[in-house]
């Protein structure tokens, strides 16, 4: 959990740098051709370029987006964090005070996040609130050939719904000629036709997840303008002078009549000033390989954002050598141990020497790590399921023959974790535990790392091993 809150602070850091990117470039690009503000595909694009910078590097197995070398976390920090309790009998490393702030830091940026998108969800659940208040309120009419929902309140015509828009116009529509009636329908209409409802929900969405970013409801706002100038454009495609005099007139007097703007489809929204301009002076297309080398430049910003933010992974310290050899440095990996099979000893199953030792216990006994390190989880036919734990400075140890396992490969565990349970999978005559230890890739007695082995073994298993050692 740690290390996911760690990733999701490094990716909220990484959300805010291509943001600025993204800013920058399309400010520029803004100035030089005025035609993009009208794309509403190129502010879409960014705002999905900014939210995969965002939520990619959050997902599993997605290290390999990233070209600079992995991030080592000591896994010692897991032990400063509020949601990882270490055991009573394991060794813990003295930790300075500025470690138990560091892995605090992680935790309460995610508390921060999760509070700032139900604060966002809230927001848009009243404003959608008010719009089912005045749906209720509205009564239907035919207008010019077209139903429509009329309330009695200080609104901007908008289109309300996703997949079956519906069309809500305010009462002062009256005092507009019939033919602003007529334009301001069309471009109502248009929005629909063009999927803006369904565009605008994607946003919001994406506004919502990434709501701790000024640049997220910048494209937001962007967008929304583009798809307003987009309706302007093909309202009055081919229209004469005299008409887009009358739609021109029809936004002021909306502007005078309209309130606080509710979320939606509005056709008073947006900068009236600036809209004004584009209908005065019409809007002219850019170039498809101008949008097409904008598209390119958005998309070479969010490779490059993710492929510069590094993965993270738990390292292990090496450990003092004179800690590693002593036998009680190492916590046994079954509550109630019971040694059926010394290390070395020669049976039927094992005719090259007994890699390690079994520790005979029922099926579903809890099985512990021994010691702090990072885990990987593995199935054969041989080991059945398995667990190895490096503990650093070339140490492993292995748990095999497990019914069930209980964390995922890269996970950070602490001496005395639950690691899995006890089984017979893979090539066993029955349920066992099977642990060995390994360093720098050579097999160890685990007796050197576990105490009293001798104490709690079957009297058949101490005597296989005295009459092939000696001891």
């Amino acid at each position: 959990m740690l290390l996911f809150s760690l990733t999701l602070l490094q990716a909220s850091a990484a959300c805010l740098v291509t943001g600025l990117l993204l800013w920058c470039l399309l400010s520029l690009a803004q100035r030089r051709w005025p035609a993009l503000a009208a794309q509403r595909g190129v502010w879409l694009v960014a705002q999905l370029v900014l939210a995969a910078a965002f939520v990619l590097p959050l997902l599993p197995d997605t290290q390999q987006l990233s070209m600079v070398p992995e991030l080592s976390v000591p896994v010692a920090l897991a032990g400063a964090a509020p949601d990882v309790t270490m055991p009573s009998d394991a060794p813990a490393a003295p930790l300075p005070s500025a470690a138990s702030w560091l892995a605090l830091v992680p935790a309460a940026w995610g508390l921060v996040y999760l509070l700032g998108v139900a604060v966002t969800a809230w927001r848009w659940r009243r404003g959608r609130a008010i719009l089912r208040t005045l749906l209720a309120l509205a009564r239907r009419r035919r207008l010019h050939g077209v139903d429509v929902l009329e309330v009695d309140a200080p609104i901007s015509p908008m289109l309300v719904g996703i997949w079956r828009p519906r069309l809500l116009l305010p009462a002062h529509l009256a005092q507009f000629t019939p033919e602003q009636q007529q334009l301001v329908i069309a471009h109502e209409l248009t929005h629909a036709r063009r999927r803006d409802p369904l565009m605008l929900l994607l946003a919001t969405l994406l506004r919502a997840l990434l709501w701790f970013n000024p640049a997220a409801r910048w494209l937001a706002g962007k967008l929304a303008w583009a798809q307003e100038l987009g309706c302007d454009r093909q309202v009055l495609a081919g229209r004469q002078h005299r008409e887009r005099q009358q739609y021109a007139a029809a936004l002021v007097k909306q502007l005078g009549l309209q309130a606080q703007p509710l979320p939606g489809l509005a056709f008073g929204g947006g900068r009236m000033a600036e809209r004004l301009s584009h209908l005065r002076d019409g809007q002219a297309r850019p170039h498809p390989l101008l949008r097409a080398l904008t598209a390119l430049l958005l998309c070479a910003i969010g490779a490059a954002s993710l492929a510069l933010q590094p993965a993270l992974a738990w390292s292990v310290a090496a450990t003092p050598a004179a800690m590693l050899t002593a036998p009680a440095a190492w916590r046994n990996p079954l509550d109630t141990m019971r040694v059926t099979g010394f290390f070395g000893v020669v049976r039927q199953m094992t005719p090259q020497g007994h890699r390690g030792i079994d520790l005979g216990a029922r099926r579903g006994t809890p099985v512990h790590a021994a010691a702090d390190g990072i885990a990987s989880v593995s199935e054969d036919a041989r080991l059945g399921k398995a667990v190895r734990i490096d503990h650093g400075g070339g140490i492993e140890s292995l748990y095999a023959h497990l019914d069930r396992v209980t964390l995922t490969t890269g996970m950070a565990v602490t001496a005395g974790q639950a690691i899995g349970t006890v089984g017979d999978t893979g090539l066993a005559t029955g349920p066992h535990l099977h642990f060995q230890v390994s360093r720098n890739g050579r097999l160890q007695d685990p007796q050197q790392w576990l105490a009293g082995l001798d104490a709690n073994a079957t009297a058949r298993a101490l005597r296989m091993r005295k009459e092939q050692f000696g001891r």
